[in-house]
């Protein structure tokens, strides 16, 4: 073997390096991209079900029996939150009592997961605002992280009380 022949089997293979090097490269970027596309779908669906089961309970405490009229009836926005002895998020009565509920998952096989809840009462005219005194609107905000992701979901839903004479 001259060295032409040499040199250009040694260009060859360094083709085939680099050519194998890139395809790895793409498979290993895509994996990851899977990865990151499965953990937010993951944390997305923990946040909707944490959001339709507040939707499930009734607006405010003073609500969950009888039906109120005016808004000094409310539950005032210090006091947003889970009364004593209730534990969110299956005994409790009303949409506010997941206000501070947080809860690490961990049975799902792919990755662990934080999530927090606030809610806060709203103004109709200022969603993303916070109102200071009681509204008939109540906003709640799910936070998820995981340590597996870099992203952080946030989803927010308003719940509002109707009442009709």
């Amino acid at each position: 073997m001259n060295t032409g022949q040499s040199l250009l089997s040694i260009v060859a293979l360094l083709l085939l390096s680099l050519t194998v090097l890139r395809v790895n490269n793409s498979i290993l970027t895509s994996d990851s991209v899977m990865m990151d596309s499965k953990f937010g779908v993951l944390a997305t669906s923990l946040a909707t079900s944490l959001i339709e089961k507040a939707s499930k309970k009734a607006f405010d405490a003073n609500s969950a029996e009888d039906a109120v009229s005016n808004l000094t009836q409310l539950t005032p926005p210090n006091g947003l939150g889970p009364a004593s002895g209730e534990t969110p998020p299956d005994d409790c009565n009303d949409f506010d009592d997941f206000n501070g509920y947080t809860e690490h998952v961990a049975n799902l096989p792919s990755a662990e997961f934080d999530m927090s809840c606030e809610v806060k009462y709203v103004n109709p005219n200022n969603l993303d605002g916070v109102s200071t005194t009681a509204t008939w609107h109540k906003r709640m905000t799910v936070t998820v992280t995981s340590p597996s992701s870099p992203d952080t979901i946030r989803l927010s839903t308003v719940y509002s009380y109707w009442y009709f004479r």
